[in-house]
């Protein structure tokens, strides 16, 4: 368990790690542009050149900002006489999108082999209006510039070269993500906690919060679960041991008006992490709850 905390912590600090899960990163952070997607722009596409040969099995975006929707990605060849997005392949994956801005995304119902060095396109078919584009904020240092194609469903209409934030994974045994606890209300409510993860060595784990006050104060807590709480006079319950903590500000967040935040760790590519419960919760202070602290319920993370 030392371990796991130990790498986790390293990862809060440490450049992110690529490892054969995570096959392609770019601008593989959590700041994002002042830009906004939907119609007329519902169709996006992404060009990249291939690193390697892979198989591809899921892929995702950075993206929240708006009312839950069904979203979709797909991998597209490069079609070299238009030089659009060409041929499907493989069919598209579909999810419904988290409020909270995150990186999410679909599983492929069709793995998609890649050949290194060629280029293709990741399609991004957006449904509703304002989810937070895909585009790292302009001034974050190394930012990676992708061509971007831009739809309206029936034809291709827009060319931009922008800072676009994408991830491909390939096939890989993900371990499991599992809410537990009960939240403490603050200004909204109850805040809430998800994990848009497929918690594995050498991948991501995501962690977001919804539904709190803005622009105060939240702490990201992990460590090993207490299944039955640990209750705490003047702060409320604790679902893990919280051997560490990451501290961000809220953000303000649309379609409702309501704090959030997100925090990505890298995980090393270390069987020795497999099997080993960690347990995560966000913590908030906020000057309408009981005691000016409001917190989530839990979630546990195996990885695989």
């Amino acid at each position: 368990m030392r371990r796991l905390f130990a790498a986790l912590l390293l990862s809060l600090v440490a450049t992110p790690l690529t490892a054969q899960q995570l096959w392609l990163a770019q601008n593989d952070n959590t700041t994002y542009g002042g830009y906004a997607t939907g119609w007329p722009a519902s169709v996006i596409g992404f060009r990249f050149t291939a690193p390697s040969n892979a198989v591809i099995a899921a892929a995702q975006v950075f993206t929240g900002n708006a009312a839950p929707a069904p979203h979709t990605l797909e991998l597209r060849s490069h079609d070299a006489l238009t030089g659009l997005p060409g041929t499907l392949l493989g069919a598209p994956g579909t999810w419904t999108t988290e409020h909270a801005r995150c990186w999410q995304g679909p599983a492929l119902p069709q793995t998609v082999a890649l050949t290194g060095g060629q280029d293709y396109w990741l399609v991004w078919r957006v449904t509703g209006m304002f989810h937070q584009h895909s585009i790292s904020a302009d001034a974050t240092p190394g930012n990676v510039l992708s061509e971007v194609r831009i739809s309206d469903g029936t034809s291709w209409h827009g060319q931009a070269t922008l800072a676009a934030k994408f991830r491909l994974f390939t096939q890989h045994a993900a371990g499991v993500a599992v809410p537990f606890g009960s939240a403490k209300p603050g200004t909204h409510g109850n805040p809430t906690i998800g994990a848009t993860t497929w918690p594995a060595i050498g991948s991501r784990l995501d962690l977001w919060l919804d539904n709190a006050v803005r622009r105060q104060p939240a702490f990201l807590l992990l460590g090993s679960p207490i299944p039955t709480g640990l209750t705490i006079p003047g702060i409320g319950t604790t679902w893990t041991t919280a051997d560490v903590s990451y501290f961000v500000l809220t953000s303000t967040q649309s379609s409702p008006f309501v704090g959030g935040a997100t925090v990505s760790l890298p995980v090393p590519n270390d069987t020795g992490l497999t099997n080993v419960p960690v347990a995560f919760q966000w913590g908030i202070l906020d000057p309408l709850a009981a005691d000016g602290i409001a917190h989530t319920a839990a979630v546990e993370i195996v990885l695989q």
